[in-house]
């Protein structure tokens, strides 16, 4: 399934939504992660395109970022504190994204 993406008032950019590995809010802005090393920079603010993908396998982990969990490799706690929880993403992307604690119920489900 693709979506548009609006990169400003009048350009929106077609992605199909399983080459998003994740979004990162930037601002009122937010960042739109594939498997490319460029990351397309959205002028929509990263809750709307949380509705809009949310349905389609995606997921708010934190405040910043929303997951597609097609591309999560593991789920683990983090290095420095028992109660921090992290998730790693796929290659090529290998990011390792935090899980804020009240997003985690979320995520077992």
């Amino acid at each position: 399934m693709r979506i548009a993406v609006k990169v400003s008032s009048r350009r929106f950019v077609v992605v199909d939504a399983g080459e998003i590995y994740y979004l990162e809010s930037q601002g009122h802005d937010a960042l739109v992660r594939t498997a490319r090393k460029t990351r397309i920079r959205s002028v929509q603010h990263l809750g709307n395109l949380d509705k809009k993908l949310r349905a389609r396998g995606f997921l708010r982990i934190h405040k910043s970022f929303v997951v597609n969990l097609g591309r999560v490799r593991e789920v683990r706690l983090s290095k420095g504190d028992d109660n921090d929880w992290e998730l790693k993403l796929d290659p090529p992307v290998n990011a390792v994204l935090p899980i804020g604690r009240g997003y985690l119920a979320a995520l077992r489900r």
